[in-house]
């Protein structure tokens, strides 16, 4: 059975192709957003640098929540939670934090925060997209166990104990990285229609994200819950009430465009 390579030895060198995919989403996340950062006067060096504001914070929150969300298998051996190139980020975390870092430079460069998710909103896609390709690599968050032809080989080694009698499991990391794609594109044909109010490209975003998430999180098993829920339901579910308000609230009578 085939299982994809964790990394590649150059030299003296070890790439490991999670960070490769991770490297990947974030420089062509930045690529796409370019042009749509130039249409708002921010300047290619002045997008770099909220990159680097915002993907710090992002990483940090991203091996939060995967450690949180995990705990009980980091409780027992936690000098492994640093140890993230053996795979584990929340894309959920990563998401807070890079909210965070994002608006810590809005405050500093006197940039309107919404604009600039707006502006970010689709690379965020594309770049999730990509990363899930380091689940895969890594063989990390997949689904349940299924019989379904295109179920994927997971190692024996990375299956869960209550799972070790089945080989095929759900692919939910290119369930979700189809469902981005998919979403990214929608985004981008709505977004001449919606730039014009601030926030409602991030609203689309966070409807289209948060209701694939919350389809795929049906086929997941390692995730956290709550009074029997799936953590990552409740924030999904948030997610979309959040964006549906963005798309629907009227632009702010104070500034007519910015907010």
């Amino acid at each position: 059975m085939f299982t994809p390579p964790q990394y590649l030895l150059v030299g003296p060198f070890t790439i490991y192709f999670y960070s490769l995919f991770i490297l990947t989403g974030i420089v062509l996340g930045f690529l796409l957003a370019r042009p749509e950062a130039r249409r708002f006067k921010i300047s290619g060096e002045e997008l770099a640098l909220s990159i680097f504001y915002a993907v710090i914070p992002g990483f940090i929150g991203a091996r939060l929540y995967h450690v949180i969300d995990q705990w009980l298998v980091y409780s027992g051996d936690p000098a492994s939670a640093v140890a993230v190139w053996n795979g584990g980020l929340g894309i959920l975390g990563g998401l807070a934090g890079g909210l965070l870092g994002l608006w810590f430079f809005s405050r500093r460069y006197r940039r309107p925060l919404l604009r600039l998710l707006d502006i970010y909103a689709p690379s965020v896609l594309l770049a999730q997209a990509i990363g899930r390709f380091g689940n895969w690599t890594n063989q990390e968050a997949f689904g349940q166990p299924t019989d379904a032809p295109w179920g994927i080989f997971i190692a024996p080694e990375h299956r869960p104990e209550q799972y070790l009698g089945f080989e095929r499991f759900h692919p939910t990391f290119f369930y979700e990285a189809g469902f981005d794609l998919l979403g990214l594109a929608v985004l981008l044909l709505l977004r001449p229609k919606l730039r014009s109010k601030p926030g409602a490209v991030l609203g689309a975003y966070l409807v289209i994200y948060g209701l694939g998430r919350f389809l795929v999180e049906f086929f997941r098993f390692d995730t956290a819950h709550i009074g029997g829920i799936a953590t990552a339901h409740v924030i999904a579910a948030i997610l979309v009430i959040g964006g549906a308000y963005l798309l629907a609230r009227p632009i702010p009578a104070k500034t007519g465009q910015e907010s």
